[in-house]
């Protein structure tokens, strides 16, 4: 019996024709398969996909979003322009400078503005470019702008170019500066919580401490730092170190405290709380301001025990102080200012031994703010003041009844906006009833309504809402062979949405 092979070699198929009979199935040789090929009209559909997608993104940033770069430090520290950035040589604080501009003196000694060292090399440091953010161009459209917020606009006197600003008064409104507040009207424009955390300034970052630790900074209440090479000696119910407070004040009826002084390492002298700004290089006293609109928050780690965390901030003018409630099943947290005492009191779950809790207390524009975990227990509006005094101790820490661990203190402060000395600096400044009254956050450096030729900007000549800060950048470096390249890199820990 034959067998026919095919060229791939297929087994035939055996056909039964009848009894006894049987015979082999033809086999039909079959031509290779041939080569897949796109046909022409998928890529014309993927063509077609592409230039969908890029229609799409130009359509958003025409209609919708739009990326913007900050070039100048006006909005700093919100928004950083172009800059130098190092690191602090003795507490490794990170410190930037905008680049000299017209101050004509380059990089004179610069300060770290964390613990006080001197003549930073700034002048080798990386250049770093200025942040980029992503802004909507919508939000206008459908609202007016807010007071405080961020807000991306044409200059009526400088049309050449998009600006960025703080937006402080509105259509229709009278707008003076006075002692570094805004006031509206004839009387003080106060912020929110969530709008002070939008517009504080460092001032003191307890994590970054010199070597030996924050030497005469933390004082026991009612004392004062003695001045000198020698550190002051804290009670035994408080250990300092590096930037970790442990209060063991179990059982105290009284609250034990520590006092935060604003000493300077190198002279060992107390030094007022001012508005001067590292990133426009270093000025001194006699230029810069007295500040007293203040932001702290701190970590408190509950040990054991049962009573309150106690937290004080003065603003120069009076002094408010916050126990919140700790152990137990119920508690009840207080709000105390003088004359007076208690103010507000606030039912809330007392605060647990084994956990760590984010505590933030801020004193600005003359309105108390207590918040835990981002939960506001109190809000309290005192009343305007003149003449304050200049803080060179502003807050006390400290526990009555538990023992507790407090860590990563900061300090920072409110924008102190410097009246110029064109609009509204002497007297109030009147806006039209569609103008708007911007200012930068970095005051000391800002082009803005204090001295445009026009200073109120229309409505129609706003752009959008800055809404991420996508892009902010920092110092990198990347190995080449046997050297290392510096150069900048993303900053993955300002990425953040703008309120």
């Amino acid at each position: 019996m034959s067998r026919v092979s095919s060229t791939d070699d297929i087994p035939p198929t055996i056909i039964v024709n009848g009894p006894g009979v049987v015979a082999e199935e033809p086999v039909i040789q079959r031509a290779p398969a041939p080569a897949v090929t796109t046909p022409p009209s998928s890529r014309r559909r993927l063509a077609e996909s592409a230039v969908l997608f890029l229609c799409a993104i130009l359509f958003l940033r025409a209609v919708t979003v739009e990326p913007f770069g900050v070039p100048t430090g006006s909005m700093a520290p919100t928004l950083i322009g172009n800059h130098r950035a190092l690191a602090c040589y003795r507490c490794a604080y990170p410190v930037k400078v905008g680049e000299p501009g017209n101050r004509g003196n380059g990089y004179p000694d610069v300060h770290c503005p964390n613990c006080g060292a001197v003549n930073l090399d700034v002048a080798n440091a990386p250049n770093i470019a200025g942040d980029r953010l992503l802004v909507d161009k919508n939000s206008f459209r459908v609202r007016p702008p807010r007071r405080w917020e961020v807000a991306v606009f044409i200059c009526p006197s400088d049309k050449s170019k998009p600006y960025v600003k703080r937006v402080v008064g509105r259509p229709g409104e009278q707008v003076q500066i006075i002692d570094g507040d805004v006031w509206i009207d004839g009387k003080l424009a106060r912020k929110s919580l969530a709008q002070v955390r939008e517009c504080r300034v460092p001032v003191f970052d307890a994590d970054f401490a010199p070597p030996g630790g924050w030497t005469n900074r933390w004082v026991a209440d009612g004392k004062q730092p003695v001045l000198g090479s020698t550190a002051t000696p804290l009670p035994e119910w408080v250990t300092a170190s590096g930037g970790e407070l442990r209060f063991a004040a179990e059982g105290s009826e009284t609250p034990r405290l520590v006092g935060y002084w604003h000493v300077s390492p190198d002279s060992q002298a107390t030094e007022v709380l001012r508005d001067g700004f590292e990133y426009n290089g270093h000025s001194g006293p006699s230029w810069d301001y007295a500040v007293h609109d203040l932001h702290l928050e701190f970590e408190a780690e509950v040990v054991s025990g049962q009573g309150a965390i106690v937290c004080k901030l003065t603003d120069g003018g009076d002094e408010a102080t916050a126990q919140v409630a700790v152990g137990g099943e119920f508690g009840e947290s207080k709000l105390l200012l003088p004359p007076g005492g208690l103010v507000k009191t606030a039912n809330r779950p007392p605060l647990k031994p084994g956990k760590s809790y984010r505590v933030e207390m801020a004193l600005v524009d003359r309105r108390v703010s207590v918040a835990v975990d981002g939960a506001e227990y109190f809000t309290h509006d005192l009343p305007e003041v003149g003449r304050r005094a200049d803080l060179t101790n502003p807050f006390k820490l400290g526990a009555q009844g538990p023992s507790m661990v407090i860590r990563h203190v900061r300090l920072s402060r409110d924008i102190y906006y410097r009246a110029g000395d064109r609009h509204a600096a002497y007297k109030p400044f009147q806006l039209g009833p569609d103008e708007y009254f911007l200012l930068g956050d970095n005051s000391a450096n800002s082009d803005d309504s204090r001295s445009w030729q026009i200073p109120a900007v229309p409505e129609r000549n706003f752009l959008g809402k800055p809404f991420l800060l996508h892009q902010p950048s920092r110092p990198g470096s990347w190995a080449v062979g046997n050297r290392r390249v510096e150069t900048a890199a993303i900053d993955w820990g300002r990425i953040r949405w703008l309120r």
